[in-house]
């Protein structure tokens, strides 16, 4: 395998990201905030989609919102005192500018902006930015993802008076987990036809964030599901020729429902790999907001193998860069 020297810095980005003051405008923002709303696309709508849950979990009205939806619909439910946040790590998604300019036109003024580009089209729309500051090195294989999650997770901790989490115990079991590496491999050594991703509250973006990766890195089919939505009828095409990845949570009636699922799965299919509680195939040593964040790195293990033993280059598409652009312009154009 080539690319396992991608991910020697995930435990040390953890702690460089962490580390970094948050900009004052935001945490004041955040902390005097009714309703928080957050907006983007892609990877970045789905950390917002479980960094969320933390805010939710501390009686912080939060929601999450397509910024293709915010842009197209017809009435704007947002309302003007509401803060939000847009997120984008390149600055340059045309949906979160363009969402955010309509806002601004309505008059909205407390716009936050989540980013690696500071000086970008988006940051200048918004009213205060968090500037990410990812290099090169930290950006792959997933840094986005940990920048947008943790960012959106100290706000949670700020918003309800907490101290800062244990970045350091979030790095340690990260590298518990990259340590393992072969071993995660080994469950699923090559590609299946079919990969299913599950994950209950602040797991629902981590699965659909391995269901983006395993998609975009090998080009293998996959999707998404809340476990109690995927009882209710979607289990019937179930079969053993796909593989399930659950991450279950550790704690708490959470952590009753997804041994339970997970239990389920395994009686009917052979395929099933659970990544979160101690006696799960993939452990993940940090408590359920943390693993949400460290989770992630099963999923990639497995999508970069598949890709590699196809022959794939990360990081190049035959069809996303076509496709990814201003849906108005698409239309226009036929």
């Amino acid at each position: 395998m080539k690319f396992p020297s991608l991910f020697e810095h995930v435990p040390a980005t953890i702690r460089e990201v962490a580390s970094r003051p948050l900009p004052a405008p935001v945490v004041d923002m955040v902390r005097s905030a009714r309703t928080l709303r957050f907006v983007a696309m892609g990877g970045s709508y789905n950390a917002a989609s479980s960094a969320a849950e933390a805010f939710l979990a501390r009686g912080i009205d939060a929601r999450v919102e397509l910024a293709s939806h915010l842009l197209h619909v017809q009435e704007v439910s947002a309302d003007p005192e509401e803060v939000v946040v847009f997120i984008s790590q390149s600055g340059t998604s045309v949906e979160t500018i363009r969402a955010a300019e309509r806002l601004a036109s309505l008059g909205f003024q407390k716009l936050v902006c989540i980013t690696n580009h500071p000086d970008s089209e988006l940051a200048r729309v918004c009213s205060a930015v968090v500037d990410q500051a990812l290099t090169r090195q930290m950006r792959v294989p997933f840094g986005p993802w940990i920048a947008t999650y943790s960012t959106l997770y100290r706000l949670a901790l700020v918003a309800a008076g907490e101290p800062e989490a244990d970045w350091g115990a979030a790095a340690d079991a990260a590298q518990d987990v990259l340590s393992r590496l072969d071993e995660v491999v080994a469950l699923a050594p090559e590609a299946p036809g079919y990969v299913e991703f599950f994950g209950r509250g602040i797991f629902r973006g981590t699965a659909e964030q391995g269901t983006l990766i395993t998609r975009e890195i090998a080009r293998v089919s996959a999707s998404a599901w809340d476990p109690s939505t995927y009882r209710h009828g979607p289990i019937e095409a179930i079969d053993a020729a796909q593989l399930s990845v659950v991450f279950a949570a550790s704690d708490g009636r959470a952590a009753q429902l997804d041994r339970s699922f997970a239990e389920a799965l395994k009686a009917i299919v052979p395929g099933v790999i659970v990544v979160g509680p101690e006696d799960a195939e993939v452990p993940i040593r940090a408590g359920d907001e943390l693993a949400a964040l460290i989770s992630i790195l099963a999923a990639t293990f497995l999508a970069y193998t598949w890709g590699e033993q196809a022959g794939l280059t990360i990081g190049e598409f035959r069809y996303t860069s076509h496709s990814v652009t201003d849906e108005d312009v698409l239309v226009l154009g036929n």
